[in-house]
Order: structure tokens, then C-alpha cells, then sequence
């Protein structure tokens, strides 16, 4: 197998060759970390050779600068090391991301630089977290050759600081499958930009999803097939030639290795269909033909095949909805939930076909759908101080329950109750929680005694689509981690939450990645906000409840609300 940087970095070497302020008011913005154009021209550069007579500091630094030559290349970082070193450095291992570069420690011959705010990137391109204090120092050999200080010995790794990272690689996403084989499920890595950014992408989706998050996902592509042959784009087409053999795939399985090439393949803005071949001859995937494009596979798209972005609400405790924009009016929905029912916290499935809602004690559930035939019924469960629920496209109806032991988490699925142990959510003191349509992350914010932390967990299925276990609990970054309370949050990606803090006046958005990566999306309205209203799907949009008024955070659209409404959400 060669991961992505591996096949990236090896290419490399045979080559010879931002910050805003905070107004007082209205949306602020800074680095995003969305790449709409991976294949974007960057102006060159060119590092230049170690400077003769340069101390040995000197000479780490130039080799440090060197590794931000445009286009990228490793050559340029070579020249300051001896000819053994050059020829055994291994830089494809890791990447390491640092926010800035410390003070030299140690004395010639041997030069340790200490990374400030650093992570780490494996091979494949996932972001792997924080550096830990001591693997945040490097330590450089240093020795004369020709008269010249030069580097004997360098970590394995690609060291690159941010802003220079986030210029030159494109958040990216690898699609894998959820046990049961319905839903492709998003998995974060970051890609390098360039003409090489469909062939890293193929190339980590055929190592697979990592140890991780097994029982999470699942890939539908050749176990043998563990790097491509070749990934060639001419005019549009994508030329995907595999190694191995099909096996014994049937054809679902077929249509799912289909739908995981063309939604990774169609973030490449070049790709427009794809070819796909194992060993030079020609693959017809059942459902998609000889070629087919990347706007294939919708019917597996994380969101659901029917997402829409419709707003629902209360009204007197009735269920309303409104598409949210022009003014268009409140109107009720069908069936039973068009009179009110004595409850709060209502949730509509991804569909717009059932809702769910919490009584007004906190310690029921109603469920009914919504058809002018539709009734309501209880759902199997006797809380204590039940939150917002929330729904998979699976139709599980997931809730978090809370007594004096703390959080209990669970799932109604008919008239059955399953109750699911996450190991750091389970006990603790959950304020505001959210599963992925998709079925394979949970999260929550749990109440702390001088901060909330936000944490996300993957939750693990069989094949027949009952989960039972969940992965632990993983402590997502946030640049206000010491004293962050938070008022809400809410999805605005199938992979991204936004998180809102409300510092006196100032209510402050910040943009969380669920794989932990930097994120820097960050902007502020100067409203109360009480609540925030998200949806995964990329057309939908962010609106803060501030009063009775949705305002959008980022385009200043205000809806005006009426004063009989609460509880305003999207379906999903």
C-alpha cells in the first residue's frame, strides 16, 4: 500500500524543481478552510540554497523555509542536508502543522526547534490532533560538509506552518459506506492542491478507513485493490485503472463502489465522469454504464436522497413550517400535528414525513406523522429531563435522557428502545447533543465547572443496523476551550458543527470540525442570541434565534417571526 502522501511526496521527489479584524458589529470572517478550487494556481516560490558560512540555526531555518516552496517540492529542502541524509529522509510519514516556530534550544552540532499550537497529519491525510509538548520539539544533527554546515539528521516529516498549509491543501472528504450499505458517510482528510489531487484522493480512498472506526464504516472497493495503477483526467473523464480483481461483488456492491468514486471524485472540479478499469480492462458497474458522472449515486447521499431545507416550528404548540424565505407565511402541517399537543423541542425526519416531540415535563415523547391521516402516539420511553431529540436517516429517533446519575443515551426505533453506552457522554452532565444523518457521529456539549466542552463520538453498527457500542468520546479543540459556555449548536456540514457563545452583548460563532482539525471560521453578531437553527445540507441556511427574529449570521437576512413561534428547526 502507498497512502496519499506517500504516492504524493514520492512524486515530489524526483521534481527538480491572511488575518481579519472584529468590527463592532455584523458578520466577521476569517481563514476557510473549504476548498471550492483544489486545482488553483498559488504564486511560485522558490526557496533559495543554503547561504554559505550560515550557522547551523541558519541552516535549520532555510530548511524549515524550504519546505514552502510552490509548487511543492522536497528538492528545495534536501539541498541543507548531507547527501546521506537527502537520500534517507522520509518525509511522507507525517505532516506536522505548527502555528509558529519557537526559539533554537541547544548548541552546535545540535539544534532542537520547539512547535507552537501544532498537530499532526497521518499518511493518508486525516488529522490526527495535537502534538504533545515533547513530540512538539525537533531535533536536528548538524555536520561539516566541504566546510559547510549541513544536516545529518531531520524528523521524518513535512513541517509546515498554517496559514502556508491551509493556502496549499484542500479540505477534502473520502466517501465510505455505513454497515447496512445505504448511506455513503463523509470521512475529513486534507488533500494537496495541484494537478495530483484526483490521484491522492482515489489513492487514500483505497487505504480504506483507519482501525478507528471499524464496525463505523466500510469500503465497497477491492480489498486488493490498495492503490490505483494509475488515476489519469483527460477532457473531463477520469481514468481510474485498478489493481486486483472484482471478486465476488454483487451488484449493490458495485453501485456502492460506483457512488464512492463519483463523490470523492467530484470534489476534482475537472472531473466531470469517470472510467473506471482493473488491470487496463474496462468495469461496467451496474446502474452506471461504461462511464458515468460524478453527480452519480444520489440516492446514497449522506443528507438523504429527499433533502430539503424547510423550516418547522411551534405555534401555540401546533406544528407549522415555512420554507423561510420571501416572507412566506407559517402554515400548519397535516394530520394530528396541526393542534396542539403540550410540547417542546420538536425534531421532523430528514424526509419531512415524521415528527417527534418532548412533552412539556420533559419526561415523554410523541411521535406521529405527518399525513392528513397522521396520529400521534407515545413513544416507548419514561424520562426524567429529556433534551431535543434528533433523527437518523435509518428513522432511529435518538434522545438523551438526564437524572441525578447524569446523561443516559438512546434510540427508539418502532416501538422499540435501545439504549447505547458512549463512553465519555454516558454520566455526564450533556446540555445539547446532535447524531449525523448518517448515523455515525454523536455529539454533545457537556456542562463543566468553568467551561463546556464539545466532544464527538462514532457510533458503531451491525449490518442489519442496530447499534449497541460507541467509540470514546474525543475532546473537539476550541480556541475558547478555557472559558467557552455554549448557548447552541447546530450542523452546517455533514462533518462541521458551528458552536455559539454569547459574551455579553456579542454573540460569537465559531465553525468546529468533528475530525479536530483547525477551523477558522469565526464571526460575531451583536444580538442576544438564545438559540442557533443549521442543517447539513450545503443550501440551507445558519440562522441565529435572537428574540422573534432568525437572523443569518453571514448574509444578513433577518425573518421575522411571530410572537406565538418557538422552537424553530429544520427537518433532519
Amino acid at each position: 500500500m502507498r497512502p496519499l502522501f506517500a504516492v504524493f511526496l514520492t512524486a515530489l521527489a524526483l521534481m527538480v524543481s491572511a488575518c481579519s479584524g472584529v468590527p463592532d458589529s455584523g458578520p466577521v470572517q476569517s481563514v476557510d478552510l473549504a476548498a471550492p478550487d483544489a486545482q488553483e494556481e498559488v504564486i511560485p516560490y522558490n526557496p533559495g540554497a543554503p547561504r554559505a558560512g550560515a550557522s547551523p540555526g541558519e541552516i535549520v531555518d532555510g530548511f524549515l523555509d524550504a519546505m514552502k516552496a510552490t509548487p511543492m517540492s522536497t528538492a528545495y529542502a534536501r539541498r541543507y542536508l548531507t547527501k546521506d541524509a537527502a537520500m534517507n529522509w522520509a518525509p511522507a510519514g507525517r505532516t506536522l502543522v505548527y502555528g509558529e516556530l519557537g526559539s533554537h534550544v541547544g548548541s552546535s552540532p545540535r539544534v532542537s526547534v520547539e512547535l507552537e499550537d501544532a498537530g499532526w497529519l497521518d499518511e493518508r491525510g486525516v488529522w490526527r490532533g495535537g502534538l504533545a509538548a515533547s513530540q512538539a520539539i525537533l531535533d536536528f544533527e548538524l555536520t561539516r560538509a566541504e566546510g559547510e554546515w549541513r544536516i545529518s539528521s531531520a524528523p521524518n516529516a513535512l513541517v509546515v506552518e498554517e496559514d502556508w498549509f491551509l493556502t496549499h491543501f484542500a479540505r477534502s472528504n473520502l466517501y465510505y459506506v455505513e454497515p447496512t450499505g445505504h448511506t455513503l458517510v463523509p470521512e475529513p482528510i486534507f488533500a494537496p492542491k495541484g494537478n495530483s489531487y484526483a490521484t491522492t484522493l482515489v489513492s487514500s480512498l483505497l487505504s480504506g478507513p483507519g482501525e478507528e472506526v471499524q464496525g463505523v464504516i466500510r469500503s465497497a472497493l477491492p480489498a486488493a485493490a490498495d492503490e490505483p495503477r494509475s488515476v489519469d483526467v483527460r477532457d473531463g473523464v477520469a481514468e481510474v485503472d485498478l489493481a486486483g480483481d472484482l471478486g465476488d461483488h454483487d451488484a449493490e456492491e458495485l453501485q456502492l463502489m460506483g457512488a464512492q468514486l463519483a463523490w470523492t471524485l467530484r470534489q476534482d472540479a475537472s472531473v466531470e465522469r469517470i472510467r473506471l478499469t482493473i488491470d487496463g480492462e474496462p468495469v461496467v458497474l451496474p446502474g452506471y454504464g461504461e462511464t458515468f458522472n460524478v453527480d452519480s449515486g444520489g440516492g446514497y447521499d449522506p443528507n438523504g436522497n429527499t433533502a430539503r431545507v424547510d423550516l418547522y416550528a411551534l405555534r401555540g404548540g401546533a406544528l407549522v413550517t415555512s420554507t423561510g424565505e420571501n416572507g412566506d407565511p407559517w402554515v400548519p402541517v397535516l394530520g394530528g400535528w396541526a393542534k396542539s399537543h403540550g410540547v417542546t423541542d420538536v425534531a421532523v425526519d430528514a424526509d419531512g414525513s415524521t415528527a417527534a416531540a418532548i412533552t412539556a415535563d420533559r419526561t415523554g415523547v410523541v411521535v406521529g406523522q405527518l399525513t392528513s391521516d397522521g396520529e400521534l402516539s407515545r413513544a416507548p420511553v419514561k424520562g426524567t429531563r429529556l433534551l431535543r431529540p434528533s433523527w437518523d436517516l435509518a428513522g432511529r429517533l435518538w434522545l438523551v435522557d438526564k437524572d441525578s446519575t447524569g446523561a443516559r443515551v438512546m434510540y427508539v426505533d418502532g416501538d422499540r428502545r435501545v439504549r447505547v453506552a458512549v463512553p465519555g457522554v454516558t454520566g455526564e452532565n450533556v446540555t445539547r447533543f446532535l447524531v449525523s444523518r448518517d448515523g455515525t457521529r454523536f455529539v454533545a456539549v457537556i456542562d463543566g465547572e468553568s467551561s463546556d466542552r464539545i466532544v464527538v463520538s462514532r457510533l458503531q453498527a451491525s449490518s442489519k443496523g442496530e447499534i449497541t457500542t460507541a467509540t470514546s468520546a474525543v475532546l473537539l479543540p476550541h480556541p475558547d476551550s478555557a472559558t467557552m459556555r455554549v448557548t447552541d449548536i447546530a450542523w452546517t456540514s455533514p462533518t462541521t458543527i458551528v458552536a455559539v457563545q454569547q459574551i455579553s452583548s456579542t454573540a460569537l460563532f465559531q465553525s468546529v470540525s468533528l475530525d479536530g482539525a483547525p477551523s477558522g471560521e469565526r464571526y460575531t453578531l451583536s444580538d442576544r442570541v438564545t438559540g442557533v437553527v443549521g442543517s447539513p445540507v450545503a443550501s440551507a441556511r445558519l440562522y441565529a434565534i435572537s428574540g422573534w427574529t432568525l437572523l443569518d449570521p453571514l448574509d444578513r437576512f433577518d425573518l421575522g417571526l411571530p410572537s406565538d413561534l418557538s422552537d424553530v428547526t429544520y427537518q433532519g
